[in-house]
C-alpha cells in the first residue's frame, strides 16, 4: 500500500529529477547549437522520468482500486472545497 510519505518521497524525487533536466537544458542550449543531434543524456532522463511518471500512476490506480469508497468521498470532498473557493 502506498503512504503518504511515500508518494511525498516519489515527488521530491520528480521534482529534483524535474530541477537538474531545466539545469542541463539551460546549460546545454550553447552546447547545442554548436553540435546538432547530440542529446546527451537528454533522452536517458526523459526516459526515467517517463518510468517515474508511469510508476506514479500504476500506485494511484492501485490505492483507488483498494480504496473506492475512500477516493469516491475524497474526490467529492475536493470539487466541494474547489467549488467553494471558486464560487466567491
Amino acid at each position: 500500500m502506498v503512504t503518504g510519505k511515500t508518494l511525498r518521497a516519489e515527488l521530491d524525487e520528480i521534482r529534483a529529477e524535474l530541477a537538474r533536466l531545466r539545469a542541463a537544458r539551460s546549460a546545454g542550449e550553447g552546447e547545442a547549437a554548436a553540435a546538432p543531434g547530440s542529446t546527451g543524456g537528454m533522452g536517458e532522463q526523459i526516459a526515467e522520468l517517463n518510468r517515474l511518471v508511469q510508476d506514479m500512476l500504476e500506485n494511484a490506480e492501485d490505492t483507488i482500486a483498494e480504496h473506492p469508497v475512500a477516493t469516491v468521498a475524497g474526490a467529492l470532498a475536493l470539487g466541494i472545497v474547489i467549488g467553494r473557493l471558486t464560487a466567491n
